[in-house]
């Protein structure tokens, strides 16, 4: 699985913890003495950014004797990442490596779980993730929920027209969209045109516009199968994602709706991935 990270990007992540030398490996004197670093589960995960925490090891000037793919569905006590070199090396690269493994892995792992518990109940259903990640992470947060086996809503402002009530104000609601839709077609005559509605009337307004895909925000789980139902009989080619507290308490609720697309935030919060790290001396 590959999401790019640039030679500079490893670097400041090094240079953040590690900004002039590790000052206590220098002090013991033991910077030339040579090791191994091993880094294991301590319960079962789905792993992620192996490839980055190897990266960050061999700009330390460490060898990296084994590793894990990132997506690998790992049971507790498993190896997932082995390197060797000086002392310096092992220790300038050991937090920066543990950090990128331990959080991404958590979200890995939050999306494996969503994934299997909405797919158990509806195979054509997709799990998607928003831009609702922590500023500055977003390539390692999409590398996780790729890796967990789910894919991202969208990546920025740039990429999609998504219609959101706070654009509505602007346009004079509803029916302002509707009077400006073939204006968008003519203009986006590539990009699909989203909408988000809360509301089962607005759903049935804007399906009628011609919208390729809508998206309802926090309408009760009640409302939306029979909704669902409807709006595929009568609009077969339209697309529909449901969006606000999908988590994995609920996620199976959501999927047997038979809806297309489950929107969440819930991988990025809760707890980063228990990896345990040993050194040894060789």
């Amino acid at each position: 699985m590959s999401v790019f990270f640039s030679d500079e990007a490893i670097a400041k992540l090094i240079q953040e913890d590690v900004p002039y030398l590790d000052l206590t490996t220098y002090g013991l004197g033991i910077g030339k003495q040579l090791g191994k670093i091993e880094f294991s589960t301590r319960h079962p995960m789905t792993i992620c950014a192996t490839e980055e925490a190897a990266r960050v090891l061999k700009y330390c000037g460490a060898e990296v004797d084994y590793q894990l793919e990132s997506g690998t569905v790992c049971e507790e006590k498993q190896l997932i990442l082995q390197a060797s070199g000086t002392a310096t090396a092992l220790h300038s690269g050991w937090r920066v490596a543990l950090n990128l493994m331990e959080y991404a892995s958590g979200i890995a792992s939050r999306t494996r779980i969503l994934v299997d518990t909405a797919s158990s109940v509806n195979q054509s259903i997709s799990i998607v993730t928003t831009r609702k990640c922590f500023p500055g992470t977003r390539a390692l947060s999409i590398k996780a929920v790729l890796a967990g086996g789910g894919f991202f809503h969208r990546l920025g402002l740039s990429e999609t027209v998504l219609i959101f009530n706070q654009h509505l104000i602007f346009l004079g609601g509803i029916v302002g969209l509707v009077e400006r839709m073939n204006e968008l077609r003519r203009q986006f005559p590539e990009q699909s045109i989203c909408v988000e509605v809360d509301s089962p009337t607005d759903a049935w307004v804007v399906a009628g516009a011609g919208v390729d895909l809508i998206q309802f925000d926090k309408i009760p789980l009640s409302e939306i199968k029979p909704l669902v139902l409807k709006l595929k009989q009568q609009y077969p080619n339209l697309k529909l994602a449901a969006a606000g507290g999908i988590t994995s308490e609920n996620v199976k609720d959501y999927a047997s709706t038979g809806i297309d697309i489950l929107v969440t935030s819930s991988p990025y919060f809760g707890k980063p991935c228990d990896i345990g790290v040993k050194m040894k001396i060789v």
